[in-house]
């Protein structure tokens, strides 16, 4: 894993997963860690994981399968 520093909240372009799509699905998954709510939180990482989307929690960072990647949002961002 590269470092996380320089990423942005948005990858520079879109695809498949679109970035929105990945992005609100972050938020309510931050949103049911927060809650404790370990197996949503588990689905919603399932679902993208079936997507082709990667969650690394450590470094606070999604990658999807094509190669984009970005900082994954906050519970308290909004959603596009």
């Amino acid at each position: 894993g590269g470092g996380a520093a320089n990423l942005n909240r948005s990858p520079s372009r879109d695809g498949d997963p679109p970035n929105d799509y990945i992005r609100n699905m972050l938020i309510d998954r931050e949103k049911a860690r927060i809650d404790r709510d370990w197996g949503e939180a588990d689905r919603i990482r399932d679902e993208l994981r079936s997507k082709g989307v990667e969650i690394y929690d450590r470094e606070r960072r999604w990658e999807a399968r094509d190669g984009r990647q970005a900082l994954r949002p906050n519970h308290d961002d909004k959603k596009r």
